[in-house]
């Protein structure tokens, strides 16, 4: 069992950026596709005075759908993942400026930052376009 967990460990990144991806997607699929859906993050925003909730609704639909994308193609991690992480903290306080404390999304979004602060430190690991663009130049160093 140690010698499987030594040769998935360099792949732990990859399962952290696919599951973050498939969040991501289906957050943003959700909030263009079926917007009226969406309706207590579009007053969490109204409450926020941000603008219009559903410009804003639509912009951060797009947002995930980019990210998320990023995730799966292993690419701007480095930029991408801290992104993501401000995102779900501004998520975050907005629902706990809405004074909702006992709320499943609050641990969902607490375990989502956590993923996206490990990808950020990791990087995007193998199997990825940042790891790909790497590799020439470090050939080259040798």
């Amino acid at each position: 069992m140690d010698n499987l967990l030594t040769k998935l460990k360099p792949y732990a990144p990859l399962f952290i950026r696919l599951g973050l991806a498939a969040v991501f997607l289906l957050f943003g699929y959700h909030k263009l596709s079926e917007p009226e859906q969406a309706r207590a993050e579009i007053q969490l925003l109204l409450d926020m005075g941000l603008g219009s909730a559903a410009a804003l609704n639509y912009y951060v639909g797009l947002f995930e759908m980019i990210v998320g994308i990023s995730f799966i193609v292993g690419w701007g991690i480095k930029y991408t993942a801290p992104l993501a992480t401000l995102s779900l903290l501004g998520i975050l306080g907005a629902i706990l400026r809405s004074g909702v404390t006992i709320d499943p999304n609050l641990y969902r979004d607490l375990g989502l930052i956590g993923a996206a602060l490990s990808l950020w430190l990791t990087g995007a690991g193998p199997l990825s376009l940042d790891e790909r663009k790497k590799a020439p130049t470090d050939a080259l160093q040798v």
